[in-house]
């Protein structure tokens, strides 16, 4: 009895594990931590740091994918957030954007970078004739090795004309190994083995 409590509780632990696994490694990743009215720029927002500055919004020129607010990254001039992330190995980067509403082509390019593994725009060449936000989601996994931390950056590439794209909703976390997955199949097939010997003693 006591070697079968052993084994339940190896894997609920193991479980724990997978939970933790989607533990958000970003601070303020949906940008709410900051009671916003309309809109402002900002030199910096709770976790995030402007270069120099980033402007939240709270329903103007579209409406926030999660929660009240979100960011443009074309303040008066082309600007960008960063954010260090303390990490280790593979972690999923996840994020929604949009073109912001009423733009054309060529003014809402956002680029996207994690340390030095990763890099990638979006939204280039993209514009948005509607009056509305057109949310995307975009994930990446990237290996950040031994490093420890690396920092996420956000920056507007599109012209410099204060009609930028939006951002919001930003997440990292951790990718589980296999190890963990092989674990996992292993506890929960000892768990089946004796449930089956229970129900064959029952009978």
């Amino acid at each position: 009895m006591k070697s079968m409590k052993s084994i339940a509780l190896a894997i609920l632990s193991t479980l724990a594990l997978g939970a933790n696994a989607a533990t958000n490694l970003v601070t303020n990743g949906s940008f709410e931590q900051t009671a916003q009215t309309n809109w402002s720029t900002y030199t910096s927002l709770p976790g995030w740091t402007g270069q120099p500055n980033v402007e939240l919004r709270n329903n103007v020129s579209g409406k926030a994918q999660d929660g009240l607010n979100f960011v443009e990254l074309d303040t008066n001039a082309n600007s960008g957030i960063t954010q260090n992330i303390t990490a280790t190995g593979l972690v999923e980067l996840s994020f929604w954007y949009s073109a912001r509403p009423g733009t054309s082509s060529g003014t809402n390019d956002l680029q996207v970078s994690f340390g030095n593994s990763f890099q990638a725009t979006v939204l280039q060449g993209v514009g948005n004739s509607t009056s509305t936000h057109n949310w995307q989601h975009f994930t990446q996994i990237v290996n950040l090795g031994n490093s420890g931390s690396a920092v996420l950056a956000f920056y507007a590439r599109g012209a410099s004309d204060s009609l930028g794209g939006s951002l919001d909703n930003i997440s990292v976390t951790s990718v589980p190994e296999p190890e963990t997955y092989a674990m996992l199949l292993a506890g929960l097939g000892v768990m089946g083995t004796i449930a089956r010997r229970r129900k064959q003693k029952a009978a």
